[in-house]
């Protein structure tokens, strides 16, 4: 009967074992959970964040593009990066373009940020002696200011 007795203990101890150590791997598996939904949405807004960015990026290229194709480089010169802007001004920008040939076209095909500079790959169509020419391929690069704004970045 004390034999009994003693597995009978000796079972209830190992269930209660059992239980804790259960509820002790459920309680890990739901932190890590936790943590992952912490990741996840992290992830989620970064995501997003750089979204914006990179929509930001292409959009500062676009007008660039679109104000070099018009000739007007007044607003073009104005989307420049703050550092080429404080190393070069308005007339040495024109002096630049005076052998820049006609833009016919753009397409922008990609971009990708990593820190504080954005690339983004465009195919251009210039005109030169009555014949288009493209370009596929191009990088421009940008860089993120201060204000959190992008600019051109065409002096490297």
């Amino acid at each position: 009967m004390i034999k009994t007795k003693i597995k009978t203990r000796r079972k209830i101890l190992i269930g209660i074992a059992l239980i804790f150590t259960m509820l002790f791997f459920i309680a890990a598996f739901l932190s890590a959970g936790c943590s992952n939904k912490t990741d996840i949405k992290s992830f989620v807004k970064n995501k997003l964040t750089s979204e914006d960015e990179m929509d930001m990026a292409v959009s500062i290229a676009e007008d660039f593009f679109n104000c070099m194709k018009s000739g007007d480089y007044e607003k073009a010169y104005e989307l420049l990066s703050v550092k080429d802007k404080e190393k070069h001004d308005f007339e040495a920008f024109k002096e630049e373009l005076k052998n820049v040939t006609k833009i016919i076209k753009f397409e922008i095909n990609w971009v990708e940020i990593k820190n504080n500079i954005a690339n983004v790959g465009i195919d251009l169509t210039d005109l030169y002696d009555n014949e288009e020419k493209v370009y596929k391929d191009l990088i421009v690069s940008l860089l993120k200011e201060e204000d959190g704004s992008w600019g051109i970045n065409f002096w490297n």
